[in-house]
C-alpha cells in the first residue's frame, strides 16, 4: 500500500507511472560506452573466444552485458551467468544448461553430463551442440576461484564454437596476471567503463523519466542535472541512487521543481565512488597515474604520448578521454592542476604519492 501511495504521488505530481529511478537493469535503456559496446560486439560476432569487460562497482558492466544480449547476432544459444561458480564441478551444469541435449538424447545417452568428470566437458559440449555457436556472458568473474576459472579458460579453449565473455571489476586484470597468465593471454577483446559525461548523464534521466511516461528531464532543470553529475561522478548506479532519492523527497514535500536551492537542502552526501586502493583502480586511471609517477607536471597531450595507442581510437579521442579522467582523478583529489601559460599540467598529489609508491 505504502508503494501505491508514493507512485500515486509521482503520478500527480510528475505524471509518472513510477519512481523511474528504482535501480533495476534495463538494458533498453542503456546509456554511453558506444565505441566499446561497438568493439565488444564487433569482436563477439567475429568468433572472438575471449572478451572481457572491467569496471568499478556501479559502471554499467552488467546492463551492458544485458544489452550485448539483445543485439548480437550469429549465436544459436546465449547464457548468461550472473556469478561464476566457486567449484570447477559446477561447470558441468552450466554447459549442460547451455547445450540442452534433446529429451531422448538425455535419457539414453550412455554419456551424460551428470555421468563424466570435469575432464570431458569439452568433448560432451562439441558432441552435442551440433555446431550451434555458444557464447557463454559470465558476470562477476573476480569472485570466482582460481581453480574453476582455470577450468572455464580450458573448456573454452576445447569448445569449438564457444566465445567467451567476462565481466569483473579492474583487479580481476591484476589476479590474471598473478594467478592466472595463460588466462590472460587468451583475451582477445578487453573494454573498460569508466563514467558517463555529462550530456550521457543527462541522456540517462531523460529515457529513465520517459520509461515512466515523464518529458524530456522535468521536474530537474539542467542546473539540477549538472549538480548530479558533480556529486555522483557520471557513475550510473550512482546517478540512479541520488534522482531516487531526489524525486522522493520531492514527492514527499510536494515541490514540483527539482532546482539546485531545493537540492542544497535535501542532498545527503553519498559515499564518494572512490578506491583507495591503486590495484583496484580502472586501467585508464592507472596508466596516467603511472604516466605522472615521473614527478614531472604534464598536459594532456603529454600525457597521451606516455600512453598505449592502442588503448584510443585517435588523438582527439585519446585527449578528450584523459582530460575527461583528470577532472575525476582531481574530485578525487589524486592528482592536481596548475597553469603553465594557456595550458594545465598535471601531476600526483602529494596525499596520493605514497600511496602510488606503496602500490
Amino acid at each position: 500500500m505504502k508503494n501505491e501511495n508514493q507512485n500515486e504521488k509521482y503520478m500527480k505530481l510528475f505524471g509518472w507511472e513510477g519512481n523511474p529511478f528504482v535501480f533495476k537493469i534495463l538494458p533498453d535503456l542503456f546509456v554511453g560506452y558506444e565505441k566499446e559496446m561497438e568493439k565488444l560486439i564487433d569482436s563477439v560476432s567475429g568468433g572472438s573466444k575471449f572478451s572481457i569487460i572491467l569496471g568499478p562497482t556501479g559502471s554499467g558492466k552488467t546492463t551492458m552485458m544485458k544489452n550485448i544480449i539483445n543485439k548480437i547476432k550469429g549465436y544459436e544459444r546465449v547464457f548468461y551467468v550472473p556469478k561464476p561458480p566457486v567449484n570447477a564441478d559446477d561447470w558441468k551444469d552450466i554447459f549442460r544448461d547451455i547445450v540442452k541435449p534433446g529429451i531422448l538424447k538425455r535419457i539414453f545417452s550412455r554419456r551424460n553430463v551428470n555421468n563424466i568428470t570435469i575432464y570431458e566437458v569439452g568433448e560432451w559440449v562439441n558432441r552435442n551442440s551440433k555446431n550451434n555457436r555458444l557464447l557463454l556472458l559470465v558476470d562477476e568473474c573476480h569472485e570466482s576461484s582460481r581453480e574453476a576459472l582455470e577450468w572455464l579458460r580450458t573448456l573454452t579453449d576445447q569448445v569449438d564454437n564457444l566465445s567467451l565473455l567476462m565481466a569483473g571489476l579492474p583487479v580481476f586484470e591484476k589476479r590474471l596476471a598473478e594467478e592466472l597468465e595463460t588466462f590472460r593471454r587468451r583475451l582477445e577483446t578487453r573494454v573498460e567503463l569508466t563514467n558517463l559525461s555529462m550530456m550521457e548523464t543527462r541522456e540517462l534521466i531523460k529515457r529513465r523519466i520517459e520509461w515512466m511516461q515523464g518529458e524530456d528531464i522535468k521536474p530537474f532543470t539542467t542546473n539540477s542535472i549538472q549538480f548530479i553529475y558533480e556529486k555522483t561522478n557520471g557513475f550510473p548506479r550512482e546517478i540512479l541512487r541520488l534522482c531516487s532519492d531526489l524525486v522522493r523527497k520531492a514527492a514527499e514535500t510536494g515541490i514540483s521543481t527539482i532546482d539546485t536551492e531545493m537540492m542544497k537542502g535535501t542532498y545527503t552526501e553519498h559515499k564518494r565512488v572512490g578506491i583507495e586502493n591503486f590495484d583496484d583502480l580502472p586501467y585508464r586511471q592507472k596508466s596516467i597515474l603511472q604516466a605522472l609517477s615521473t614527478g614531472e607536471a604534464m598536459t594532456p597531450t603529454q600525457i597521451v604520448k606516455q600512453l598505449k595507442p592502442e588503448d584510443y581510437n585517435d588523438k582527439g579521442n585519446a585527449v578528450r578521454s584523459v582530460n575527461n579522467i583528470l577532472r575525476r582523478l582531481m574530485k578525487d583529489k589524486m592528482v592536481t592542476r596548475e597553469r603553465k601559460g594557456k595550458a594545465f599540467r598535471y601531476r600526483l598529489s602529494p596525499k596520493f604519492q605514497t600511496m602510488f609508491v606503496n602500490a
